[in-house]
């Protein structure tokens, strides 16, 4: 399926904001539908089938996030953004869970950024594979405040959600991230792009990979941040790492979405 062939749902009440939506995306796919509500936007999800919504979560009596569910119901194959202007630190993880594909702030978003979303809708519909698959991150204008972040994780989906939290933070910074599912890869992004600020490090990589790309950064003379992440990491590999210079470590735990944000927080992000 091209871009060319995609409809699109836009439900939100800011008009505005909805309007220029609407203008950039008008030349981009087939059609666009547009509701200031949700009522309305379940008839156009139930009459039209929409590839994309994007469904503010700010509307009049109720959060978007509350009709994920039934809207995926309604339309199971449909991809679903999520948008506001300002996240809860617990909503990105609730849109998450309630079905959502992607999430969006509205402060940070341009048409790069939309291009992408158009883009791996398309790339999602024509092959089967899941929208996560080929969402692209677009990395912000230099400025002092951004940082380089890179992820290096194997889990497809896990780095993908890290990825939304990150771009999603209530300090409302964009920062250029990259992700990467194996050492070689992650150091290929280093050559082209320079040792990140800051790494989160899946310590679980197979081979001990977690290893060999300590000892590359340690090599490079790195000012690079570590922060590891794990399902599981004994006592004795932690302290031994943190007095390699690992900045902090984090769970793969139920609770692991609020301690991204509060290592973000540390870190000033």
């Amino acid at each position: 399926m091209n871009a060319t062939d995609l409809k699109v749902l836009i439900i939100e009440d800011e008009l505005i904001f909805a309007r220029q939506l609407e203008s950039w995306l008008k030349n981009k796919v087939s059609k666009v539908f547009f509701s200031t509500n949700t009522d309305n936007g379940s008839f156009y999800i139930s009459q039209e089938k929409p590839d994309i919504i994007f469904l503010d979560n700010q509307l009049p009596g109720t959060n978007g996030i509350d009709v994920i569910e039934f809207y995926k119901e309604q339309a199971p194959n449909s991809i679903l953004v999520i948008m506001s202007s300002v996240f809860r630190s617990d909503e990105i993880s609730l849109a998450l869970k309630n079905g959502a594909d992607y999430v969006l702030n509205k402060k940070n978003e341009n048409e790069s950024g939309l291009e992408s979303i158009v883009r791996a809708s398309a790339q999602s519909k024509a092959t089967g594979s899941p929208f996560w698959k080929f969402m692209e991150f677009i990395a912000p204008k230099k400025s002092t405040s951004s940082k380089q972040i890179a992820i290096l994780e194997n889990e497809e989906m896990f780095s993908f959600q890290l990825s939304m939290i990150l771009n999603n933070l209530p300090s409302q910074k964009k920062h250029a991230l990259c992700r990467s599912m194996g050492t070689e890869e992650f150091i290929q992004s280093c050559e082209r792009n320079g040792i990140p600020d800051i790494l989160f490090l899946d310590y679980s990589l197979e081979d001990n990979m977690g290893d060999d790309v300590l000892e590359y950064l340690r090599k490079q003379n790195s000012s690079c941040k570590t922060i590891i992440i794990s399902s599981k990491i004994d006592i004795d590999t932690a302290l031994t790492l943190n007095l390699e210079g690992v900045s902090e470590f984090i769970m793969k735990d139920e609770n692991w979405q609020e301690s991204i944000r509060e290592c973000a927080s540390n870190l000033q992000l």
